[in-house]
């Protein structure tokens, strides 16, 4: 079972490692507060916001950053287990009667719930930047030109020498 969990866990980092741009260097180049929704983009802000909802850090794997979408998961699987740990010992002092113990214990059980309230929060948040990050990125990756090209129609009715004629043609305009 260890040597599983083990072979997993080195394949995730290889995985994460081995990519050619992180979140954590393309975030020094582009803003987010950029974006713009384009058709194309490979990954849903909204959604990577929704699955981190539900999961803390899926919305980050979904935007090809699996080793922060698996940190924020341990941190909340860690919350929860303080959590977890304050909740036993408050119920443990109360049905023992130790009035002192369920101070720290709920203390505990506090802190934890903040942790994980504090740690889900963040997730969302940071998903939903990632995705918009990366989103620019790879619209970078796949610029191929900054020149566009345009052809237009051109129909007109003009006087020459009195009598009306229509020019019929296309327009070719180059923009840079």
């Amino acid at each position: 079972m260890k040597k599983i969990l083990v072979s997993i866990i080195l394949v995730t980092l290889v995985v994460s490692v081995t990519k050619a741009q992180t979140y954590s260097q393309n975030k020094l180049k582009y803003d987010y507060h950029q974006y713009v929704r384009q058709y194309g983009d490979p990954y849903d802000p909204a959604l990577s916001g929704v699955c981190s909802f539900f999961l803390p850090g899926l919305g980050q794997m979904l935007s090809d950053e699996t080793g922060r979408g698996l940190a924020f998961l341990g941190a909340s699987a860690g919350c929860g287990l303080v959590t977890i740990v304050g909740y036993g010992s408050f119920i443990s002092s109360a049905f023992n009667g130790n009035s002192s113990g369920t101070g720290s214990g709920a203390g505990l059980m506090l802190l934890g719930m903040a942790g994980m309230l504090t740690v889900n929060i963040w997730s969302i948040v940071d998903a939903v930047h990632v995705a918009e990050v990366n989103n620019l990125y790879i619209r970078d990756l796949h610029k191929t030109s900054s020149m566009k090209l345009e052809l237009e129609p051109y129909v007109a009715r003009i006087n020459i020498n009195n009598q009306m004629t229509t020019p019929v043609g296309m327009t070719l305009r180059v923009k840079f």
